[in-house]
């Protein structure tokens, strides 16, 4: 009898770890904003489980302690700091808020966050400029025409034109040159650029002054054809200073300072609709370098209600028990297990999301103290799961759907995934094909075979296919009309 006993104990415990298996899968995938109804549900479908109240700090001592002893109304995650692994003297550190509060806390139900177009950020700033009416039609045409990245296209001779034809304002490229340079003057730097250029200056004249920003600007200024091309030994020769030296300047000051795409941490106007709930915050402490890292703190606290922790101690006894008291015994043991199974895999998800966006900003430090998208890293989901000791299926689900808010916007989890490219990310190739066809001859501009053998000599082995459909990614035009466009 007792070897019954056993078995039907160890199956019921393979039940209840298969059970929390699939529990977890299903919680990981789901957002901070889902997770609110998905608990509601929970609450109401297990009679044990119930939220903590405000109320609750009235319970007294002993039936904490059982709870405590059950692992039944602990937090579902712990608090903690762990020192990065950069490889630079600045240390960051990343701090995480536990996600179950004490008792006597207020509970702030999630508010859902839209992420703001480029548009919709620098209209917030104009608006706290005294600008008269005229300035105001001026600057509402100029940011219109912002395209997604941030430059601006059209000139002001033909924004000066949709003024005074479409507005009924009389204005003139003057008026609209002056706005425009006002509304360069706005965050992000280098918004509102004509081309890669100005808006590399526009960065650059942002910075405190010194002898390096001096080099970095002469060089972009005045030998810009040199710059694109990094020709650091004639630009050496051209500004007599060592070529290696601005090698250098360009490294710590463009490369890794700047950002050549200026609104590429914006939503574009297509999904200015979408409504998100940012899962963390990232904060950089611009003195120290220190990035905190922070799980939203959105899920309220759970607990196994008083009732059925005095029934289920009522019940370990070994006082022999009638057929309705086994049955009635059955079925609180089984509620108490499932109330104390789905607490400890609320845990673990919390758990495990910490760990796998900690792990992102360990591996992608340089992107998040910089923002810069070129200092994004090729990244494998594989190499996250090896980070924190999980499944690759695990961090699959952990990063599905999640989105993390930076000083620059709103950013998905999986945007900092890219596949490694002969030892570089995506995103440095963009950013090389990018400046190819920047640098080219307007007139004769390269075709998708003589970018691809470009970005062979640089080291990337692409195929012609590929190269196209990275110039589309990157809203460039095809070669023929490039070509029609520099007429």
């Amino acid at each position: 009898m007792a070897k019954q006993g056993l078995t039907l104990e160890q199956k019921q415990k393979q039940r209840l770890a298969l059970e929390q298996q699939r529990m977890l899968g299903l919680v990981l995938e789901k957002n901070d904003a889902e997770m609110a109804e998905f608990i509601d549900n929970k609450v109401n479908e297990i009679q044990a489980l119930e939220k903590k109240s405000d109320d609750d700090n009235e319970y007294d001592n002993d039936n904490d302690e059982r709870r405590n002893n059950d692992h039944a109304g602990e937090d579902t995650t712990p608090s903690g700091e762990v020192n990065s692994d950069g490889d630079d003297d600045t240390a960051a550190w990343y701090r995480y808020f536990a996600n179950n509060r004490s008792r006597d806390d207020e509970y702030y139900a999630p508010t859902a966050v839209s992420e703001k177009t480029l548009q919709e950020y620098l209209a917030d700033q104009l608006g706290e400029l005294e600008l008269d009416e005229t300035q105001q039609i001026i600057a509402q045409a100029i940011v219109g025409n912002l395209e997604d990245d941030g430059y601006l296209r059209r000139s002001v001779n033909e924004i000066a034109d949709d003024v005074t034809f479409n507005d009924g304002y009389m204005v003139d490229a003057k008026q609209v040159e002056e706005m425009l340079e006002t509304i360069q003057t706005l965050d992000p730097p280098g918004i509102a650029a004509r081309d890669l250029r100005e808006c590399i200056l526009l960065q650059l004249r942002r910075k405190p002054r010194s002898e390096d920003v001096d080099l970095a600007i002469t060089m972009v200024e005045k030998y810009f054809d040199d710059f694109a091309a990094m020709r650091f030994d004639t630009l050496g020769r051209k500004m007599g200073v060592p070529g290696e030296k601005l090698e250098e300047v360009f490294k710590h000051h463009i490369r890794r300072g700047l950002n050549p795409y200026p609104g590429s941490a914006f939503g574009s106007r297509s999904d200015s609709s979408q409504q998100v709930t940012p899962d963390f915050d990232v904060e950089l402490e611009e003195e120290t370098g220190r990035l905190t890292v922070t799980l939203r703190n959105n899920i309220p606290a759970l607990q196994i209600s008083e009732s059925y922790v005095l029934m289920n101690d009522r019940y370990k006894s070994s006082a022999p028990l009638s057929v309705k008291e086994n049955k009635e015994k059955k079925q609180i043991q089984d509620a108490y297990q499932r109330a104390s199974m789905f607490i400890e895999v609320l845990k673990q998800r919390q758990e495990t999301l910490f760990n796998t966006m900690s792990a992102i900003v360990k591996c992608q430090r340089d992107y998040f103290l910089h923002g810069d998208e070129r200092d994004l890293k090729p990244l494998g989901q594989q190499q996250i799961a090896d980070m924190i000791g999980k499944d690759v299926s695990v961090v699959s689900r952990a990063v599905s759907n999640k989105y993390v808010q930076l000083p620059w916007g709103i950013k998905s989890l999986k945007s900092f995934f890219s596949e490694d490219i002969n030892g570089s990310s995506r995103h440095e190739v963009y950013d090389d094909l990018k400046k190819l066809v920047d640098g080219e001859d307007k007139k004769h501009p390269l075709s998708d075979d003589a970018l691809c053998d470009r970005l062979k000599e640089m080291g990337y082995k692409l195929e012609r296919r590929t190269v196209a459909k990275y110039r589309d990614a990157l809203k460039i035009p095809s070669s023929t009309i490039r070509r029609k466009m520099s007429r």
